[in-house]
């Protein structure tokens, strides 16, 4: 379920699972499909999800309207072919897929909640933060720690940067090992001239995942700003080594070459 600007279309290796290989914290966080005991003689709906495991969305969406005709009233259905469409970035299909989901099942929090990423890819801010609202006021569920994450997501695209750094430190509270919320945190907290918690949090992420370009390139930046810059250094070449065609990887080859750009906090 799961580059890297918040918004961007890198979103989708958050949304589905089956293709997380490659998220660096900047998608949405939503819930799978699950192979839901009550669909297991489906055969429509089981074949589909092999699919999206294995990246053929087209073919699974073709399966999944299918298995809708066949099973109209099972909510599980729609849900999994709103992900795959907010894979394929038919906000608006997959807004109608989820729409459809909450229709045969109100409480059925992953869909509110992956209805609220395609809203909010779709642009419509406010509609989107009604969803996540609704899951974080609704029952315990797993479900919260995904809605703080895009709440506070939704918080950075308004540059509210304060709403945004108290959302992700509340989906640390509930999931603690979310590298993606300490990385989105760290870049709030930069914003937010806090440079200490920024570098706390992109060191925490590079534990994990010590190749990681963004977390790399922005503890250089929190080096700099400290005075630190043969320390910073290191971590630009960390950035170079581990994604030199990104967007870090550029501008961390400027620094070491001496260019006269400085570096910069945001992508």
């Amino acid at each position: 379920m799961t580059a890297r600007k918040a918004g961007s279309a890198c979103l989708v290796s958050a949304v589905l699972f089956i293709l997380s290989a490659g998220s660096s914290g900047c998608g949405s966080s939503s819930s799978p499909p699950k192979e839901n005991p009550n669909l297991s003689d489906l055969v429509d709906y089981r074949s589909a999800l092999a699919m999206l495991r294995e990246g053929r969305v087209d073919e699974a969406i073709q399966v999944l309207l299918r298995a809708r005709t066949s099973s109209p009233r099972d909510p599980h259905v729609p849900n999994a072919l709103g992900l795959a469409l907010l894979f394929k970035k038919d906000y608006t299909g997959a807004v109608r897929a989820f729409s459809d989901a909450l229709r045969l099942d109100g409480t059925f929090v992953e869909a509110r909640n992956n209805r609220g990423v395609a809203q909010m890819e779709a642009g419509r801010y406010a509609d989107a933060e009604a969803d996540f609202q609704a899951v974080l006021d609704g029952p315990a569920t797993p479900e919260k720690a995904n809605a703080h994450y895009n709440l506070g997501l939704l918080h950075r695209r308004r540059e509210a940067w304060r709403d945004a750094e108290r959302e992700f430190s509340l989906a640390l509270a509930d999931v603690p090992d979310n590298d993606r919320a300490f990385r989105e945190r760290g870049l709030a907290r930069m914003k937010l001239d806090d440079v200490k918690g920024a570098l706390d949090d992109f060191l925490t992420v590079l534990k994990n995942e010590p190749r990681d370009p963004v977390a790399n390139y922005q503890a250089a930046v929190c080096l700099l700003s400290s005075g630190r810059r043969d320390l910073a250094a290191r971590y630009m070449q960390r950035t170079v080594s581990a994604a030199p065609e990104s967007e870090e990887g550029r501008r961390a080859r400027r620094f070491l070459a001496n260019e006269p750009a400085p570096p910069e906090v945001e992508r």
